[in-house]
């Protein structure tokens, strides 16, 4: 098994991604052109930059991205990063007078588990609910948010709110997820 899971790490290292995560986003991607269609992205929680790299192979010229996180992330060209906590006034003033508005959300976030799963399933899921707040504030007409979240309790409820705020929802395990994790990916596409 870890063999196996090994393959989009060693894979990663040899095609100069940062991160075995690049290819989940490829292939969540790959039918649903997020990507290729935006003019505007904004990336939550992009360190160490996979998921930066591929929007930078895959967007169009002038397509403007924005990537956040409270942790360092080295440059990647095409990308706007800051550093910045997402509960800042910082970076609410730059959704208010930089951003405004967004054609793609994109959120790889998971809080640092602390092994206790109540708290951990919890914690995540505000960090879900963050992302889709922000959605309702920011999103173009045509948008779309898509958020890691994983397979528990909540994920029940929030598919719901989703439903209640998309046209179209997608629940998406793309093949360089650890099979054994409970990670999966939140897909909104085009708010009502």
């Amino acid at each position: 098994m870890k063999a196996i899971q090994d393959i989009w790490a060693k894979k990663a290292k040899k095609e100069g991604y940062r991160s075995r995560a690049a290819y989940k986003l490829i292939q969540i991607n790959k039918p649903h052109k997020l990507i290729e269609s935006s003019d505007t992205i904004v990336e939550l929680g992009s360190a160490p930059g996979g998921w930066s790299q591929v929007i930078t192979k895959l967007k169009r010229k002038n397509t403007k991205c924005y990537a956040f996180d409270l942790l360092p992330m080295e440059n990647v060209k095409g990308i706007h990063f800051q550093n910045l906590d997402l509960f800042s006034t910082e970076f609410d003033e730059c959704m208010n007078s930089v951003i405004r508005k967004a054609d793609l959300i994109l959120s790889d976030m998971s809080v640092n588990l602390s092994g206790i799963r109540v708290i951990d399933d919890e914690a995540n899921r505000e960090l879900n609910l963050f992302c889709l707040e922000l959605s309702k504030k920011i999103l173009d007409k045509n948008g779309a948010l898509l958020i890691k979240t994983f397979t528990n309790q909540n994920l029940k409820t929030l598919k719901m709110r989703f439903e209640n705020y998309f046209e179209k929802v997608f629940i998406e395990k793309p093949e360089a997820s650890k099979t054994s994790s409970a990670e999966v990916y939140l897909l909104g596409l085009i708010p009502k």
